[in-house]
């Protein structure tokens, strides 16, 4: 990704419509049949799954991680692939992070193809940029 064309990139992003529902209706609603997330658990409950994870976490220190994502974890993603090598992986946040660097990475001549029903930020980005989205 080109850093430098990214920053003088002046992107406009129509309103962001999953986002604005779930503003008004997420934590007011009685029952919500579309998430996208998981189920709220808590660290608790996801701490017993693992015997010593507590001591795990508690020993855990809070700093920055390399670029690409921390080895341990990316040594983690490749090996449930044949043909994968950590070297090979890039761990993201979450899925915004992801299609926004793989929206601006692609060349200006792309054609993105989106099956929808899908995330708006999905065909929205690379539209923004004047890609060709079917």
């Amino acid at each position: 990704l080109n850093l430098v064309f990214a920053l003088h990139l002046v992107m406009e992003l129509p309103p962001f419509h999953v986002e604005k529902w779930f503003d008004k209706y997420e934590f007011s609603a009685p029952y919500l049949m579309c998430c996208s997330d998981c189920e709220t658990v808590a660290i608790k409950e996801v701490l017993a799954l693992e015997a010593g994870a507590q001591e795990k976490l508690l020993d855990l220190a809070l700093n920055y991680s390399e670029t690409w994502g921390a080895t341990p974890l990316r040594e983690a993603i490749a090996g449930t692939y044949k043909t994968i090598k950590a070297e090979q992986v890039l761990v993201h946040a979450g899925a915004e992070e992801a299609i926004f660097t793989f929206a601006m990475a692609m060349p200006a001549e792309a054609h993105v193809i989106v099956m929808t029903p899908a995330y708006q930020s999905l065909y929205a980005i690379a539209e923004s940029r004047g890609l060709e989205v079917s």
